[in-house]
């Protein structure tokens, strides 16, 4: 058998080190009671956490709301104009394609405008007909006098009237407008933001049509003419007549085809201010070797001197003929006259 040795010793020793850890209640009511020896901490500042992050979103963004609510932005601050080109790009391509195709049994200020009209859309095509109409128009005028002898020269006076044309338009016809269905009592309540945002949109078939006045034949011009004029101003007409309708008959219509009459009007100036051809005016035929004019030395009489010398000769020879007949006259006299000696 193995001989086992237990160390008595060493186990004694460590029995009695895990007596003296045992657990023992200690009396608190001591050290309550004594309130000056009491320390306590509290903690105020935690570190940030998600959910801390979150609220405070939230509260910033409630914030800005409720500041929104109390009242609206003032007409001289950049936030009154932000909120007229608050719009997306599909509802700007929507509404372009609704301005060129005219529909009666739907009303394009209703069905694509509200509620939300803008001017994003309108100033930008403004703005792009001033330069395709200068630029086309100088185009024109440039093939028109291609191949001949004269000189072609870019008229940056084309610009200028483009911008002014386009953009008096655009604003002095809406408020017109709205200034007539206010005094006229109209109810079918039109904006003048509305009235503004429909006719900006209706300039939009100009577009592409001043690109194609370009082309060189004077029927096709006058046929782009006549499209653009028809498919765009029906638009006006179809979603300008509910807000004359209630008017008197005779007034309802004379409005509606003024309407009508200045939409083609601005057609037709198009085509005549910058899609004629223009005159030459200019010759390109120069010669270094300088120009060399022989005048004659006698000038040639003119009919006024020539009558004055015809008339001068013929009383010269009046008078000479009287002074001779006076002569002849004298010598019968004297030789009648004479005595003999």
């Amino acid at each position: 058998m193995a001989d086992v040795n237990i160390d008595v010793e060493n186990f004694e020793g460590q029995k009695k080190v895990a007596d003296d850890l045992q657990f023992q209640d200690i009396p608190h009511d001591s050290f309550v009671n004594d309130k000056s020896k009491v320390q306590t901490h509290t903690f105020t500042d935690f570190p940030p956490t998600a959910e801390s992050d979150e609220e405070d979103v939230y509260d910033k963004t409630q914030l800005i709301n409720d500041e929104s609510k109390t009242g609206s932005p003032s007409f001289w601050t950049f936030e009154y104009y932000q909120q007229f080109f608050d719009v997306e790009t599909k509802q700007v391509l929507r509404r372009i394609a609704g301005s060129m195709v005219p529909s009666p049994w739907s009303n394009y200020l209703q069905t694509t405008i509200r509620p939300n009209p803008d001017l994003y859309g309108p100033f930008w095509i403004c703005t792009t007909l001033v330069f395709t109409t200068a630029i086309a128009g100088n185009m024109a005028s440039y093939l028109s006098v291609e191949g001949k002898d004269f000189t072609w020269k870019y008229d940056f006076h084309k610009v200028t009237f483009a911008a002014t044309a386009i953009f008096s338009y655009w604003w002095l016809l809406p408020a017109i407008l709205f200034g007539f269905l206010w005094w006229r009592g109209s109810k079918a309540n039109y904006t003048f933001l509305e009235i503004l945002c429909i006719y900006g949109y209706s300039l939009s078939i100009y577009i592409p049509i001043s690109i194609l006045w370009v082309v060189q034949f004077e029927w096709l011009q006058w046929i782009l003419v006549m499209v653009g004029a028809v498919m765009s101003g029906g638009v006006l007409v179809i979603t300008l007549w509910p807000a004359v309708k209630d008017d008197t008959k005779k007034t309802a219509w004379i409005v509606i085809i003024l309407i009508f009459l200045c939409h083609t009007s601005l057609a037709v100036g198009f085509k005549l201010y910058f899609f004629n051809a223009a005159a030459p005016q200019i010759s390109t035929q120069t010669s270094s070797a300088p120009v060399i004019t022989k005048f004659p030395t006698t000038p040639h009489p003119t009919s006024k001197q020539q009558n004055k010398k015809t008339l001068v000769a013929a009383t010269n020879t009046t008078r000479s003929r009287l002074k001779n007949s006076t002569l002849k006259r004298n010598r019968v006299i004297y030789k009648t006259t004479k005595k003999p000696m």
